[in-house]
């Protein structure tokens, strides 16, 4: 008798084992995807990476698989076949949606450059039919390896019931409550466990596969609003809050044309200023440099497009999880531009070739009283449809060249390219050009042509000597060289003013960011005082420095310094001009430095926080 009961829990505890193996199996499938998919991804101490990674993993089990743990515990007691088909329906339920969002999220991380969270959603959300559905036929291979997985997991499960007694029940439902509570709480530390203490421990590429994606989006619930924190006393902060009012004065009388151009995922890696000599996929667009008021010290303020558009056109930097677009943030007292420039006589429109609900571009624009938006509902040509995102640059642009000619001038337009996002597909008539060493690489070199084709039909069009030009990326995309896949690398972008009859060609090297954009067409535009968290790019105003965050980790930039802040006191600070793969930290020889700058990171977000909260972003 005894050795029955010997056996049977023999039994117990295998079964056990083989439960939480199948808990934790969405966890490692995602891990070693990106692991194949991102060679570079290098662990450098096995043990401690070891050590954070269990720990993480077992916290993320014990919150996503709370309400299986609740069915399991009843089913204890309740030993009918309804409820443990209930059970079992539960499980297959969360495993699936464990896998699904963390294979997702990895697929999108070469675009996103981080792990995303729950802002992943709104990323897909208004999204056409034809966009998921060519993401659906690009993968299908994955689709049908979750529901494989799926299914066959979900039949492991059924065989993993545990035979034991009421007594045995309670004993074993009260300690998987309180191993729950301790996971979860990740250990008896005075803290819980969160992501700070992985990027605190381990090395940047360690965190990348020790935390996953599920784990990040668990954290980010329930977080997407702002948490303030008062870094400075009140009198400092209100101090530093009269510094954001910027006064230009009057540039010219007349006032130009603005058009915005805004380039789907153009990397400053794939242009003529990329830091390793690497090969150029975009010579028109290096040739209008030549031309042009060029920054070569330039980046985006967020790692997605709807980042850029709230950047350039209201002046707000994305320093919070959630894109400021469609938070509850965005219908806040903020002066934008569509609705500064219309009471400045302007005709305003924005153009982007995908769906009219695509981004949340147009609810917002029309928001924020923008007087044409053209998308690939009012494009003229369905021939020219590219069967997943929407109009080819190239015929998109000349539809661009037609209508800014109608339009009433002074106007400002933005217009924002698309044929350089993934799945990257270009017409057939273009496949002749050069494919590169990375998918993404022909379809810049088709845009960079598309680009040369609309210069060179608006020419001769008489707004075109009163125009001036703004080009830049919406963010980097896929990035093969070290430099830019630092925290701070992977948000440079190209920037220039091409203005021919109103700035003289020049290259500034001084650091500048996508907000500034916002303050350089109420610097053009405007005698009017202001209040921005950027600068206008032609005053020769000193640069204030560029503070970014990923959704992880902050940092802030000057002219050659610039520090990652992993939360707490832990910092670290390199050279980025002479060190742009960050192979030399200095936080020991500039801890004086590196101190300043952190405080400087602190007060910016303090006062970004302020403002928002208090619905006076940039407002006197």
């Amino acid at each position: 008798m005894q050795s029955i009961q010997v056996d049977l829990r023999i039994k117990n505890i295998i079964k056990a084992l083989s439960f939480l193996f199948c808990l934790v199996i969405p966890f490692w499938i995602s891990r070693f995807w990106l692991l194949f998919s991102q060679p570079d991804l290098i662990i450098t101490d096995t043990f401690n990476y070891l050590f954070y990674l269990i720990r993480f993993d077992f916290k993320t089990l014990s919150i996503w698989y709370a309400p299986l743990f609740i069915c399991l515990g009843v089913g204890l007691f309740i030993q009918k076949k309804w409820w443990y088909s209930l059970t079992k329906s539960i499980f297959a339920l969360l495993f699936f949606g464990a896998i699904v969002f963390n294979l997702i999220a990895i697929l999108y991380l070469p675009n996103s450059k981080t792990i995303v969270g729950r802002e992943l959603f709104q990323l897909l959300s208004g999204q056409s039919f034809e966009v998921i559905t060519g993401y659906i036929q690009e993968y299908w291979y994955v689709i049908i390896l979750v529901l494989g997985i799926n299914a066959l997991i979900t039949k492991f499960f059924g065989r993993l019931r545990l035979n034991t007694s009421r007594k045995n029940s309670f004993i074993l439902g009260t300690f998987t409550l309180f191993g729950i509570a301790f996971f979860a709480r990740g250990g008896v530390a005075l803290k819980p466990l969160n992501s700070m203490d992985a990027f605190a421990k381990l090395t940047n590429n360690e965190v990348t596969t020790a935390i996953t994606p599920l784990y990040i989006l668990l954290e980010s619930y329930g977080k997407q609003g702002i948490n303030y924190v008062a870094y400075f006393t009140d009198d400092i902060l209100q101090e530093s809050l009269l510094d954001d009012k910027k006064s230009y004065g009057i540039l010219r009388e007349d006032k130009p044309n603005i058009c915005l151009i805004l380039l789907e995922s153009f990397g400053k890696e794939y242009t003529k200023l990329n830091v390793s000599n690497r090969s150029s996929y975009t010579p028109f667009l290096d040739s209008l440099m030549e031309h042009s008021v060029n920054f070569t010290n330039a980046y985006a303020n967020g790692l997605r497009s709807i980042d850029a558009v709230a950047s350039c056109i209201a002046g707000v930097p994305c320093l919070t999880k959630q894109p400021f677009i469609g938070s509850f943030y965005s219908q806040s007292n903020i002066n934008t531009l569509p609705e500064i420039l219309k009471k400045e006589g302007y005709v305003t429109s924005f153009f982007h070739g995908a769906d009219e609900l695509s981004m949340g571009f147009k609810p917002y624009l029309q928001s924020q009283g923008i007087d044409h938006y053209f998308a690939k509902q009012d494009y003229p040509n369905s021939v020219n449809f590219d069967g997943t995102w929407g109009i080819y640059d190239e015929p998109f642009l000349a539809y661009c060249s037609s209508k800014l000619s109608s339009q009433k001038q002074p106007w400002f337009s933005g217009i924002f390219t698309l044929s350089s996002h993934h799945p990257y597909k270009i017409p057939e008539a273009y496949t002749y050009l050069p494919k590169g060493t990375n998918e993404i690489h022909q379809s810049i070199r088709y845009t960079d042509l598309a680009l040369r084709n609309f210069f060179k039909s608006i020419q001769s069009k008489s707004w075109f000597d009163n125009t001036v030009f703004i080009i830049t990326a919406d963010h980097s995309s896929i990035n093969e060289t070290p430099a830019y896949r630092s925290y701070l690398g992977k948000y440079a972008v190209p920037l220039l003013i091409f203005a021919p009859n109103w700035f003289d060609k020049r290259e500034e090297n001084r650091i500048v960011q996508h907000i500034d954009i916002y303050s350089t067409i109420r610097h053009l535009t405007t005698s009017d005082s202001f209040v921005s968290f950027g600068n206008s790019l032609v005053d020769d105003s000193v640069s204030e420095g560029v503070a970014l965050y990923d959704g992880n980790i902050y940092t802030y930039s000057n002219d050659s310094l610039t520090i990652e802040w992993y939360g707490d006191k832990h910092t670290r600070i390199f050279n980025y001009r002479s060190d742009p793969v960050y192979s030399n930290e200095l936080s020991a020889n500039l801890s004086v430095e590196a101190e300043m700058m952190l405080q400087k990171l602190k007060l910016y977000i303090q006062k970004y926080n302020y403002r928002l909260l208090n619905n006076n972003f940039n407002n006197q």
